[in-house]
């Protein structure tokens, strides 16, 4: 047995031995007798439990406390500061529909510090960049490519300096958040009568599907993101139908009046 265990079974037995009535025939000296047993069983007791207090690395423990007190509080620096980027990115992609370029270029330069900030923290503790960190770096892969496109007229590659910072799953996730935003520039375009934007936005759509076709997304946000894309297109398309229809129209009233026209003429060539 330990020196704890009997320490203890000592203390159990004088503890019994204590409970005798003191009203019999020998209370008197055994009584004390037991008393003084008592005390220096709890005094050995005391000594055995300072022994085993010297087992335990208490340091060690306070050094695991300190690293989850500091693991929680980097954390909550992530989570606040990673909605910078995200607000950053997405007053860049608002500033972008508007054709205010300049602007967008500064709040994407601002997410992009942000997130330069952030990095090293991540870097040390690589469950922090799920979460807000990811989101917002995918918000700001967005308005990456969205701005990339406006200037340029292609979707920029996930080897694209300005998208370093992101990895693999915030680059498609971004790509695909942009075909939404595509749709609106679309939209946009539709409405002055930009019949060639129109046709490129739904190409460059249909592109896309084509390539997330050959994916094998499993459940998650990509595959939620992906299934959006095929509505996406069909909006696109139809945009574009409508407005052949309408240009259509158009065509056969101006003809139609350009006949009236004619024939009015003609008529007062007759009389």
């Amino acid at each position: 047995r330990t020196p704890s265990m009997l320490a203890v079974a000592r203390l159990s037995a004088a503890v019994s031995q204590l409970r005798v009535s003191p009203r019999s025939a020998r209370a008197g000296a055994a009584h004390h007798s037991r008393r003084v047993r008592a005390r220096r069983v709890l005094s050995a007791i005391s000594t055995t439990n300072m022994t085993t207090a010297s087992w335990v690395d208490e340091g060690d423990f306070e050094a695991l406390r300190e690293a989850m007190t500091t693991y929680d509080e980097q954390r909550d620096t992530v989570i606040k500061r990673a909605r910078d980027i995200t607000k950053a990115s997405k007053v860049a992609i608002y500033c972008l529909h508007r054709g205010e370029i300049d602007k967008a270029d500064a709040q994407i330069a601002t997410a992009a510090q942000v997130a330069d900030e952030l990095l090293p923290i991540v870097s040390a503790n690589p469950p922090l960049r799920g979460g807000s960190y990811s989101g917002g770096l995918e918000e700001y892969a967005e308005a990456v490519v969205f701005a990339h496109f406006v200037k340029h007229g292609v979707v920029p590659p996930s080897t694209h300096p300005d998208l370093a910072r992101c990895d693999r799953d915030e680059y498609l996730g971004g790509v695909l958040d942009f075909t939404g935003e595509l749709n609106r520039f679309c939209v946009a375009k539709a409405t002055v009568r930009d019949a060639e934007a129109v046709k490129k936005c739904r190409e460059i759509v249909d592109a896309l599907m084509g390539i997330f076709l050959k994916f094998d997304f499993r459940n998650g946000s990509l595959r939620k993101k992906y299934d959006s894309l095929k509505y996406t297109l069909k909006k696109v398309e139809n945009t574009l139908y409508e407005m052949s229809l309408t240009s259509a129209a158009a065509k056969r009233s101006r003809e139609d009046a350009g006949l009236e026209d004619e024939g009015r003429a003609n008529v007062g060539e007759d009389e």
